[in-house]
């Protein structure tokens, strides 16, 4: 097949660590032709470390220049909509980081433009595509745990990696830092309940910053037929990303950080049944390690796998490839969106005076 020709504009953290590494794992199915970033030394120093070819300093020149099947967008998410739109208008497929938008008219407008021009358009959900959600989505699907009725996402972040950081982007999102970490929790909620029907939020300020009036968030997401609790933390010192989802037969509990699934089914509590449930817990935590240690700790090409990215890039361009519906469609990021606005305003209408 034709190789799918590829153009990166934004060239921090994100896109050097898993979306530039993540489409030249592809090989000869796929190739960065140029990058793209308003800082011409950072656009300069990632092309020398990846040997990308081309430099430029504004979209509108690198699509002039350049046969781009994929426009890959690694931005502020403030910017995601107009670069999207004149990427799609001059043809180019975008892959988009999230969240997909600021506003749902934004993202209203980014489908438009998408299905006028039939440039695909691709959210980057990449928990949707770690390992154990793949796998846990799998045996929800063949009914593994029976019926679901609840399941709990929660994610601590080290408070130095963005709370702290008074200038950072992520404070100037709508809802503060709640804007980068909360679509993440909505569309891994929404890979199981499918629909959300109502949204509650509680927060709290642990930290003392002034320039985030909140670093701590319980969130209850509630579908048609079940719950999902978030919890979200910026304000601690450590990490945590952990997923638990209950069903009538067994629960399904996700370490998303050791890359671990652990499926647990207990039907009687008395002590044999107790032991068993445990050796079988014991056998799902050993073969685990084992595993990681062989599969992701020691291998580059299993490492991009880890956080979804590379999964989701791959796939992508499959999807260009064979002309195939794309990963993580616009309406699915749509639909995160819509449910960040709700979240968003009940948040201001119990905090914000």
């Amino acid at each position: 097949m034709r190789k799918i020709t590829v153009g990166i504009i934004g060239c921090g953290y994100i896109a050097s660590k898993w979306h530039i590494p993540g489409f030249q794992r592809l090989g000869k199915a796929a190739g960065i032709s140029a990058a793209c970033d308003i800082s011409p030394s950072l656009v300069a120093s990632v092309a020398r470390k990846f040997n990308i070819p081309k430099t430029y300093s504004n979209l509108t020149e690198m699509l002039q220049k350049e046969d781009l099947d994929i426009v890959d967008i690694c931005t502020p998410p403030q910017t995601h909509a107009s670069l999207t739109i004149e990427a799609m208008e001059k043809g180019a497929n975008v892959l988009l980081e999230k969240p997909m938008a600021l506003t749902l008219s934004d993202c209203d407008e980014m489908i438009r433009v998408s299905q006028k021009t039939g440039s695909k358009l691709c959210i980057i959900h990449n928990e949707l595509f770690r390992p154990p959600l793949l796998k846990a989505r799998k045996m929800v699907a063949e009914g593994a745990i029976g019926k679901v009725m609840g399941m709990q996402w929660c994610r601590l972040t080290h408070r130095e990696e963005y709370l702290a950081k008074e200038n950072h982007w992520i404070h100037k999102l709508p809802g503060g830092i709640i804007g980068e970490t909360g679509p993440h929790g909505v569309y891994s909620s929404l890979a199981f309940l499918k629909r959300i029907t109502n949204v509650e939020i509680a927060a709290k300020k642990i930290c003392k910053y002034p320039w985030a009036p909140f670093d701590y968030f319980d969130i209850t997401l509630e579908g048609d037929d079940m719950i999902s609790n978030v919890i979200i933390s910026h304000g601690g010192d450590n990490y945590v990303a952990d997923m638990n989802i209950y069903g009538t037969d067994g629960i399904l509990k996700l370490d998303l950080q050791s890359m671990m699934l652990i499926h647990y089914s207990l039907r009687k509590a008395k002590p044999i049944p107790l032991a068993l449930s445990s050796l079988r817990s014991a056998k799902q935590v050993i073969c685990g390690v084992i595993s990681n240690a062989g599969e992701i700790l020691f291998t580059r090409d299993a490492m991009l796998h880890v956080t979804g990215h590379a999964t989701e890039i791959e796939q992508f361009v499959d999807s260009i490839q064979n002309d195939k519906p794309p990963p993580v469609s616009g309406e699915e990021g749509r639909e995160t969106i819509r449910v960040m606005e709700i979240l968003v305003e009940k948040l201001n209408q119990k905090y914000v005076q």
